[in-house]
């Protein structure tokens, strides 16, 4: 009875922010299935674990800890770019804090808790790749690890080292169709062709690819959404993030925001690209903003956390609060009072 009721009560969630759209992608990847960017291949421990979570709040049958979709971790300040977007500016390469010893326990930590899926981020991660191999193989198999990277020393080599280790996935940063001008917003000459071999290696292991579009008002148009779409294709990705643009880090007291029509654009890209069997050949889209602007937001460790470079619990990248460190003892009622808060921005209009 309560499985039914459970089914139903979700079908009433989905069609109020979905409408009636039903499922039509899902990537095979290295023999697993995967449907949605932050939820975890099919079969895995990850998977069932983290549908019986989603189950739990809605009709709670079992009792558990606060469980995650998904976790950020940036693992180091330093990075060889300049990225005009970035949300780590202040903190870019400057003096690390975070050990081996500290990546390990806070993602043990957070396997304790229940995360479905986490990120390494940075910073850019593939400049600690001793200490990712030594984080993923001393972690349980029981979460869905991805690298978030502007794709530099993505190597073959890495990139079967990591999948062998326990890496699933890798998000690969690509913000313009353009090789020049995503070089521009990158800040280093290089940028473009690291992402062309980034993901090149990485299916070639493997790895599930994703990339990820920080959508400025200078780029968003119904022919370069396409555009990207159609590239990120060629590129195997089976996933597209979609970011909006936030006045923080870089872009701290600069006018980023995206027009009305803009994000209407956005939204029909989203729907397009998941829904209308037109597109079917194209990857699937995650976009957190009109996820966020439907259902509420996630983050602010409800669904999703980051953890910064200095080991702060944040609400999330772009909507920075610290209240903590994942380090002290008290965390667990760090996490929770975060979660009370709620995100420490207005919701966007």
């Amino acid at each position: 009875m309560k499985a039914i009721k459970a089914l139903r009560t979700l079908i009433t969630i989905r069609r109020k922010f979905l409408g009636d759209s039903p499922i039509t992608k899902v990537a095979k990847i290295d023999g697993r299935y995967y449907y949605e960017y932050n939820t975890p291949g099919w079969p895995s421990q990850a998977y069932d674990d983290y549908h019986l979570a989603e189950l739990n709040r809605i009709m709670p049958f079992q009792d558990k800890p606060f469980a995650f979709k998904n976790v950020i971790m940036a693992v180091t300040k330093k990075c060889a770019m300049r990225c005009e977007h970035c949300f780590e500016w202040d903190a870019l390469n400057g003096k690390e804090k975070l050990t081996v010893d500290n990546l390990q326990n806070m993602v043990r930590q957070f396997q304790e808790q229940g995360v479905a899926q986490l990120q390494f981020s940075g910073g850019e991660p593939m400049l600690r790749m001793p200490a990712l191999l030594s984080v993923l193989k001393s972690a349980k198999p029981i979460t869905d690890f991805w690298v978030l990277t502007s794709g530099h020393l993505f190597t073959l080599e890495n990139a079967q080292a990591l999948k062998e280790a326990g890496l699933t996935g890798v998000t690969i940063s690509l913000d313009h169709i353009h090789p020049p001008l995503h070089n521009q917003f990158r800040g280093f000459g290089e940028a473009y062709a690291w992402v062309e071999k980034a993901a090149e290696n990485a299916a070639s292991v493997g790895l599930v690819v994703a990339v990820s579009l920080c959508a400025t008002r200078a780029f968003v148009t119904e022919e370069n959404l396409m555009a990207y779409a159609h590239l990120a294709t060629r590129l195997g990705a089976a996933f597209i993030q979609v970011l909006e643009p936030r006045a923080v880090g870089h872009y701290t007291g600069q006018e980023v925001g995206l027009a009305p029509h803009q994000r209407k654009m956005l939204e029909d890209f989203y729907t397009n690209l998941n829904y209308n069997p037109a597109y079917h050949h194209l990857p699937m889209v995650v976009y957190y903003d009109l996820q966020r602007r439907r259902a509420g937001c996630a983050a602010a460790a409800d669904r999703h956390v980051y953890v910064d470079t200095d080991g702060q619990i944040q609400a999330c990248p772009f909507c920075q609060k610290t209240i903590g460190h994942i380090q002290a003892e008290n965390f667990q009622s760090s996490l929770a009072s975060l979660r009370l808060s709620g995100c420490p921005v207005a919701p966007i209009q």
